[in-house]
């Protein structure tokens, strides 16, 4: 059961909302898929969509949300988090409506924002909307914003500060106004946790995420905290403590927009109402990492300037619809093409069929040929002519690189993560180590196909210290909170790599108890697909796939929020991994 609040009446209704998740049409019937060659790919990290640059925005977010009444905090017998919940969302609304959007005003209002039983947000349709219909304008002055030009965090904030520390404090002011804040409905709304490793894994739920790039990740950014609090004054953060200082940049990471700057990077990163109670779907590949992807947002926004003949109105932004929209679907915007790494990281959640994974196998080239000399140190060499014959390796890796546009800014954390070599959905492999290891290959009067084979025993190595794919695999299916169409997911994937691992003879021993009481791989994807097809019917009438357990059978596959999280993220890394090994397999 959920509340859905009417956006122009605040009205308290009961809806449900059909889970929708991508139905495959096709299914790799061979375990090989095709090593390919790709230059050197640009995975920039870019907040939500990618827009051209907006001339004079800055000056006109100087605005802020004009000034109303305070509103009387609500005041209930009942010890209900729900009812307190459902009470600032309609407090919410009404400021907004006092601030002039006028999309709440109207009587035929088109959306609608669910609370969900686990707390969860969103907003979905009262009716149905066309394609092309602009369901929401929202005056950027509402918006909690930080640019180059805030004065206010300039003063406050030191110098070196990342956006998201300046935000953050920037929050943190304001929630330390309270009900004086001209945000106080919107602070008031906001989630009191975010469901990131950076403020909710233990030193345990670190162990289980098993890939040393998300772990280093994990260790940098808790670092720039620690070291970054001392740094700030009282009057920065609004005498908040690091706890606080936490939760308001899980806050910033996890609900900003941004825009475009002429000169590179991003103008202005913003917290704008209501816009983030919307949650993501992005792209998805139809069953298995490789497969084709399908867009699955049926939302999206764009920032439109106010007509000349009225600068005053001030920059908005709009919610549009891509598709046509039935009523009672929720509204889903994509919020980036983005890998899971920053979904796990910020987010606190990992999307299932991800098109723009990766996995790091290496730092930088100079790792990976360190690596290559290690595992297979050139023969009959001199250490001067190997030392030459390396250098030249890394120039023929750096060849591949692709130059930054004149448009991109990269930050320093930017560069570093450019410098990371890593392979992609459909065992797809960074053009710099391949055309490197290929140099090593030609120089010792090697074939082509013995750097492919050295780029399959680092994933070898990486796959040889984690938990074998299957069992994570059969462990999300096992969990009482896997959804339905998730659980068959997992069974299919587990059949898939269960008995692909089994033929490359790599972990035979530990596959064959996980896969023994799974079905065929046909039955697996027959089963799923005719699972996709019986929504409608009650969840109670659905059978489980089989070699699960029901949460009725046992309690003791239920997973910890955080090791699912974990599970979820290092098992969608393996797959990439297991993908370049099958791509050798004869």
């Amino acid at each position: 059961m959920m509340n859905t609040l009417s956006l122009s009446e605040n009205l308290s209704l009961s809806r449900a909302i059909t889970s929708v998740s991508c139905n495959p049409h096709s299914c790799r019937s061979c375990l090989r898929s095709k090593f390919r060659l790709i230059p050197a790919v640009s995975r920039r990290i870019r907040l939500r969509t990618s827009l051209p640059a907006v001339p004079g925005l800055r000056s006109s977010l100087a605005q802020r949300p004009v000034s109303v009444p305070a509103v009387a905090e609500h005041k209930t017998t009942q010890a209900s988090d729900e009812v307190e919940d459902s009470s600032q969302v309609q407090t919410l609304l009404q400021w907004l409506a006092i601030q002039g959007v006028e999309d709440l005003q109207e009587e035929d209002c088109k959306l609608g924002v669910y609370n969900a039983e686990k707390g969860e947000r969103g907003i979905l349709s009262l009716q149905d909307i066309e394609a092309g219909t602009t369901v929401l304008h929202l005056p950027l002055r509402l918006a909690i914003t930080d640019h180059t030009q805030d004065h206010e965090s300039n003063d406050l904030v030191f110098e070196d500060a990342p956006w998201s520390l300046r935000l953050a404090c920037k929050l943190l002011r304001e929630k330390a106004k309270g009900s004086a804040s001209s945000w106080h409905p919107y602070l008031q709304v906001l989630p009191q946790h975010v469901p990131s490793p950076l403020v909710s894994f233990t030193w345990e739920d670190m162990q289980a995420i098993e890939v040393p790039d998300m772990i280093q990740q994990l260790h940098h950014a808790s670092w720039l905290l620690s070291d970054a609090f001392p740094r700030l004054s009282p009057e920065a953060t609004g005498n908040a403590s690091r706890e606080d200082l936490e939760w308001a940049v899980s806050i910033v990471h996890s609900r900003t927009f941004g825009t475009p700057a002429k000169e590179g990077g991003t103008a202005v990163h913003m917290l704008l109402p209501l816009v983030d109670f919307l949650n993501h779907s992005g792209d998805e590949c139809e069953c298995f990492p490789g497969d084709r992807a399908v867009p699955t947002a049926n939302v999206r926004w764009h920032l439109v300037a106010p007509p000349t003949e009225n600068p005053s109105q001030g920059f908005k932004m709009h919610l549009v619809a891509r598709e046509d929209i039935p009523q009672g679907q929720e509204l889903l915007l994509s919020y980036g093409d983005r890998n899971n790494d920053d979904f796990f990281l910020h987010y606190g959640f990992v999307p299932l069929r991800n098109p723009h994974d990766d996995t790091v196998l290496f730092q930088d080239l100079d790792e990976a040929l360190d690596w290559h000399y290690d595992q297979f140190p050139p023969e009959g060499l001199r250490e001067e002519a190997a030392r030459q014959l390396y250098q030249e390796a890394v120039e023929a890796g750096l060849a591949q690189e692709q130059p930054p546009a004149p448009e991109d800014h990269l930050t320093a954390s930017m560069q570093e993560q450019e410098q990371k070599l890593r392979v992609y959905p459909g065992a797809l492999v960074d053009g710099r180590l391949i055309a490197a290891y290929q140099h090593l290959a030609k120089s010792q009067g090697q074939e082509a196909l013995s750097a492919v084979a050295a780029v399959a025993a680092r994933c070898r190595q990486l796959l040889a210290a984690m938990t074998p794919l299957p069992d994570d695999l059969k462990a999300l299916a096992a969990d009482p909170w896997t959804e339905q169409d998730d659980r068959w997911y997992f069974v299919a994937l587990a059949q898939h790599y269960g008995l692909a691992i089994q033929k490359q003879q790599q972990l035979q021993d530990a596959v064959q108890s996980n896969i023994a009481d799974l079905p065929t791989p046909a039955e697996s994807m027959s089963s799923y697909a005719d699972a996709q097809q019986s929504e409608q019917s009650p969840a109670s009438e659905q059978s489980e796939p089989k070699g699960v357990t029901t949460a009725e059978d046992s309690q003791a596959g239920v997973l910890s929020a955080a090791k699912r999280l974990a599970l979820t993220y290092r098992s969608q890394k393996k797959m990439l991994l297991w993908d370049v090994v099958f791509s050798l397999q004869p």
